[in-house]
């Protein structure tokens, strides 16, 4: 048989987790509470027995559990069916040892919760095969939902990535018609930007990551800046801040660099006049606030489809769900875009 590797998935889940301990310890009461139903009575005796079994089921429970946790690597190395029989051999013993030991002090110092030892016996072995089949269905259960997690999540960095790559042609082609238009006007500033774009492709192209630093996110936008600066000249300003406690959060890669190519387009380039983009990054209430904001002019035909905001506010949805947004508004002239994002 072969044996567990890294890269197969681990067929014990992390019993750590704090909330598959809670719901590991709801099912195992719950299953006591079941069982006690045959030996149901309105009197003392019967929450005497209810009290019993729940202290040798919840003391078993949680110590199984902690060896679980402890010696979770240990038990993914080996293949399934090892791993299976060595656990239950496991179980076998925590649950005798420690039933062996209640039932032993109990008859010793008089609490009466057992009658004999063959009480105890009897109660041992039936929460012997209680503990089995109760761990081996949640550790069936956790691991099909890991399994579904995993292809979730699978799917979710699939189509992050061909999302991300979507961008990225547009990002070029977008580039080199500012480059050419460049040609016709001064070769020689054709030419730095030429160089200036080669080393941005190169930066953009081999970085594969689907998050990204604020600072490395921001050389990009002032390579691509640095670029168009050459073309609108004095049409274009801009202004960048960061607060320094932000520079090195992650956020999806290529967040910021089409909005900003979008307030170029459709902001700058079409005022005669030009104007000012503003990128201001701040924390605001445990939320990462990035907002994009530049002039322009309100048009009734507009080439504008919003492909980059679309873009963006996908990717967004599947690597934050709802905890992050992209909204947009435009009033008195000026159009700002603003992301936030969890801490």
């Amino acid at each position: 048989m072969q044996k567990f590797n890294s890269t197969q998935m681990p067929w014990l889940t992390d019993f750590c987790d704090n909330l598959r301990i809670f719901i590991s310890i709801v099912v195992l009461q719950i299953a006591v509470f079941i069982y006690s139903f045959g030996f149901l009575s309105f009197d003392f005796e019967y929450l005497r027995k209810l009290s019993i079994l729940t202290l040798l089921a919840q003391l078993v429970g949680i110590t199984i559990l902690i060896v679980l946790c402890k010696l979770r690597t240990f038990f993914n190395k080996l293949n399934v069916i090892t791993g299976v029989i060595l656990l239950s051999i496991l179980i076998i013993s925590i649950t005798t040892i420690l039933a062996q030991i209640i039932g032993y002090l109990d008859l010793q110092l008089t609490f009466n919760l057992f009658d004999d030892q063959q009480t105890v016996n009897f109660i041992n072995f039936k929460l012997t095969i209680a503990s089995i089949i109760i761990c081996l269905a949640l550790i069936r259960y956790f691991y099909i939902q890991d399994q579904y997690n995993r292809q979730i999540q699978s799917l979710s960095d699939a189509r992050i990535g061909a999302l991300q790559a979507r961008i990225k042609p547009h990002f070029l082609f977008n580039s080199l018609n500012s480059i050419a238009s460049l040609i016709s006007i001064d070769s020689i500033l054709a030419e730095k930007a030429v160089t200036d774009f080669s080393s941005l492709m190169r930066r953009t192209f081999t970085y594969k990551d689907k998050t990204i630093t604020i600072a490395e996110e921001l050389k990009w936008i002032e390579q691509y800046l640095a670029i168009e600066k050459l073309r609108l000249d004095e049409r274009l300003g801009f202004d960048i801040s960061c607060e320094k406690f932000c520079e090195n959060k992650m956020i999806p890669t290529l967040s910021i660099q089409p909005l900003v190519e979008n307030a170029i387009i459709h902001g700058i380039q079409p005022l005669e006049e030009g104007g000012i983009i503003t990128i201001k990054i701040l924390s605001d209430n445990n939320m990462l606030k990035i907002t994009v904001t530049n002039p322009y002019i309100v048009r009734t035909n507009s080439n504008s489809n919003g492909t980059a905001l679309v873009n963006i506010r996908e990717r967004l949805k599947l690597q934050y769900g709802a905890k992050a947004t992209l909204t947009t508004q435009g009033q008195n002239g000026q159009f700002m875009a603003t992301i936030k994002l969890p801490l």
